[in-house]
């Protein structure tokens, strides 16, 4: 068999039109971007109608009838390449790029389509999942949009064709992540539920990375005018966020345009680790690439399509999972018993109180503050207090070392995940930081709000601090118990932490405060005592009607901030311990906030709703607390926000709804205050577990090529392409369904690609495909033996001619 190069390809009906439509493009005196705007703009419209004359000629496709089959024929080729020394990434590029689609925000105006924003994203399903940047997908100021076009890759030297329209299933502004779903072809044609059979990508262990590994980024460069990209780079750095923990961010030198955010990041198991990621366009950062206005020039004064800075960013794809699992099982967050909490911005968003630490306890507490740190560290977090801030909201971190910018350790302009006001850090966790002078500063919507510095690599101090604080209550002996970082309502609390290098008449001191204001009478300073020595472990009580809501203390040295620690007061004490939320209930109906369904912990299979039922007490209303609802243990859903009830009740629920019927499955219910968990709870729906073939594989390889005429060299439209089961041969085939692995139809270029994934073998255990080739007035052509190793590049290029009858 003859080994060619072609890549396979669906489609290419758009090649001529295209090609035509650049010509008048370029007789246009514009700017390249204009140019641009204009050739994406036309060929937008092209294609829509050359959807809809495809859809109403209905090019057809003939289900032959068995022939005779075995006829001797040289005709097929195939071209597998066993290439031990790539990686799968590399095996799989083809793939993976078919899997990438262009995503366009776009609107109607004066009966024409107006591109508002672009950008990349991932088909992470067989149906149409799409994984991408939730500034790519939703409206906004500058994102004006009423339909949503995925534009798919169908020959890869090719641009990307406007193929449907997608709607937002789910998305979190903060996280800036969305997922879609396609739902209808560009003529209006509706897409019935699994009906698509598309190239897809799993989900990898984002985790698992580490720095320098290569990582390779594919995405759209441009505006759609060019083929889908692959770049290539390391991971040079971690970054470490609130809430999304020392992993919040990887940072890469790949060259990555802000066209391609919202694409993918894989690792080189050709699984989707991340997500690159740049916040919006501002006004500077965008392109004017159609005529708008109706005026016939494409210049400043019509639309400008943000598209962001060159990417430096991504987000790990296990920040997505939960959407991606949820939107997979069709599952969704349903009505709540309060709406959400909604304050009133009293000013400017701010960053202050800022300071440096090396340590995070597993609350997410800040250990030490340090104003200078020893050679050597991997850990350094920034922390500060914030007010006034929005989801959706852009922030940066510029971090110089000896005056020299340095974006391993600064963070580019992303978008904001904490909500409106509390307390977050940035920094970086197991990254080696090198000795100098670092000055950090803090910018929202491009205005700068906070500064800090810190030399790293000064030699070993002597100097005292404190560290690690914790709090709790005393029991009858003496001893604190509880000590965790919320606390039960009450008239005392007490606070133990570590003392290091103190020295007797050394001035310390600490301060109490309540919802940012200090406890009156609750500043204290004192000499430090020679009996306590110079290390250990010492104790203080503040007495005080602890009332629920959000505290903090501060630990002085010396007029200096040496230790920080931040704890909340609600609910009643049982057992030295903090009891909030009680009396779970599940049941599958509510009315007006009551149960309405019976109530018990196990259902039967085909449920539609589920909603929990619980009571609570002393919980101040501000409070951060934190919802969670689990499948199976993972996490899908988990909302950060402040409590919006009164501070005691019953009956507060939530509930999750469901497209059609709730999977089998055990959901649970995960409620924290601080970092802490404050409950859980959960319920088992029919077998309590989801079946196995639940989430798709993307492992495996896809045969794909083209069929022509060998005496003319055209392909033919309808040729049927037939790939047997493995344990099958030609021989053996008998027309049964159950035998097939999988099949394809060419297109009206001849070109086709067998959706299914087939099954990789190994060297020593190789899997052998048998193939079928059918079209009516052409002789039938199979052959048996197409082997499938686990280095065998996908897709598995198969080119055939055939003869006519």
């Amino acid at each position: 068999m003859d080994r060619q190069s072609h890549s396979p390809a669906t489609s290419s009906i758009t090649e001529r039109g295209s090609q035509t439509y650049h010509n008048r493009v370029g007789a246009y005196g514009y700017t390249p971007e204009a140019k641009r705007g204009r050739y994406v703009a036309l060929r937008f419209k092209l294609l829509l109608a050359l959807a809809i004359l495809l859809m109403l000629a209905g090019i057809g496709v003939s289900l032959l009838t068995p022939v005779q089959m075995g006829q001797a024929q040289d005709d097929l080729t195939m071209t597998p390449s066993p290439t031990p020394d790539l990686s799968l990434v590399d095996l799989n590029a083809d793939s993976i790029k078919r899997a990438t689609v262009f995503i366009m925000q776009t609107y109607e105006s004066r009966g024409e389509p107006v591109i508002s924003c672009v950008g990349s994203g991932t088909l992470i399903s067989e149906d149409g999942l799409i994984l991408t940047n939730a500034h790519v997908a939703l409206p906004s100021e500058t994102c004006r949009s009423d339909t949503l076009v995925i534009s798919v890759t169908t020959r890869l030297d090719e641009p990307p064709i406007p193929t449907y329209t997608a709607e937002v299933v789910d998305s979190s502004r903060g996280l800036d992540l969305a997922v879609l779903r396609i739902t209808g072809y560009m003529d209006g044609r509706v897409i019935e539920p699994g009906s698509l059979q598309l190239p897809f990508v799993e989900l990898g262990d984002s985790s698992a990375l580490g720095l320098d590994d290569t990582i390779t980024v594919m995405g759209y460069p441009q505006f759609g005018d060019e083929p889908v990209t692959a770049t290539r780079g390391t991971i040079r750095g971690l970054t470490a966020e609130a809430r999304a923990g020392d992993r919040a961010w990887l940072r890469t030198g790949a060259v990555i345009p802000g066209t391609m955010s919202g694409g993918g990041a894989y690792d080189r198991d050709g699984k989707l680790i991340g997500i690159p990621t740049t916040a919006p366009g501002t006004s500077s950062e965008c392109r004017v690439i159609q005529d708008t206005n109706g005026d016939g020039r494409a210049d400043d004064n019509d639309h400008c399509v943000p598209v962001g800075g060159f990417i430096t960013a991504i987000r790990p794809s296990r920040l997505a999972r939960g959407l991606f699992r949820a939107a997979t099982l069709g599952v969704q967050q349903g009505e709540n018993s309060t709406p959400a909490f909604s304050a009133v911005l009293a000013g400017p968003a701010t960053f202050t109180n800022l300071f440096f630490t090396t340590r995070i306890n597993e609350a997410g507490v800040p250990t030490n503050v340090v104003g200078s740190v020893p050679a050597g560290i991997e850990s350094l977090y920034l922390f500060f207090d914030y007010d006034n801030m929005v989801d959706g909201m852009v922030y940066e971190l510029r971090v110089t070392v000896d005056d020299v910018p340095d974006a391993t350790y600064s963070l580019p302009p992303v978008t904001w995940s904490g909500g409106e006001r509390g307390t977050w850090y940035i920094g970086s966790a197991n990254t080696p930081w090198r000795n100098g002078r670092y000055d950090f500063r803090l910018f929202i919507e491009s205005r700068e709000v906070g500064s800090a510095s810190i030399n790293v690599g000064i030699g070993p101090s002597a100097d005292p601090y404190f560290s690690d604080i914790v709090f709790g209550l005393l029991d009858t002996a003496g001893s604190l118990v509880g000590t965790n970082y919320v606390l039960p309502e009450g008239s005392a609390v007490q606070a133990r932490f570590n003392y290091h290098n103190m020295t007797p008449e050394t001035q310390w001191a600490y301060i109490w405060y309540f919802d940012g204001v200090e406890l009156p009478g609750s500043r204290q300073s004192e000499t430090w005592l020679a009996e306590r020595g110079e290390q250990g472990t010492h104790m203080i009580t503040v007495t005080a009607d602890f009332l629920p809501g959000s505290y903090r203390l501060e630990l002085y040295i010396n007029n200096a901030l040496s230790a920080r620690a931040d704890f909340v007061v609600a609910g009643g004490a049982e057992i030295n311990n903090a009891v909030i939320f009680s009396d779970f209930r599940f049941t599958t109906e509510q009315l007006d906030g009551i149960p309405t369904g019976p109530i018990r912990t196990e259902f039967a299979e085909g449920i539609e709703q589920l909603v929990v039922f619980f009571n609570w007490r002393l919980l101040a209303p501000g409070t951060m607390w934190t919802r969670r609802w689990t499948i199976d243990g993972e996490v899908v859903f988990e909302v950060t926000e402040p409590w919006a009830d009164s501070d005691t009740g019953e009956d507060f629920f939530l509930s999750l709804d469901s497209l059609d019927t709730l999977p089998d499955a055990t959901y649970g219910v995960e409620i924290s205050i601080a970092n802490v968990t404050q409950a859980a709870v959960s319920a088992k729906v029919g077998l309590g577990q989801l079946r196995a073939e639940t989430f798709q594989s993307a492992a495996g390889i896809i045969m794909a090529g083209r069929i022509t005429d060998a005496e003319t060299g055209i392909g033919i439209p309808g040729a049927m392409f037939i790939v047997l089961d493995a344990e099958y041969s030609i021989e053996d085939f008998f027309w049964d369904q159950s035998m097939v692995a999988g099949v394809s139809v060419a297109d009206s270029e001849g070109y086709f690609r067998v959706p299914d994934l087939l099954e990789r073998g190994t060297y020593d255990s190789p899997i052998l495909y048998s193939i079928l080739v059918r079209a009516a007035g052409y002789y039938p052509l199979s052959a048996d033996g197409i082997i499938v190793v686990d280095d065998t590049a996908s897709p598995v290029e198969i080119n055939v001619e055939m003869t006519p009858q």
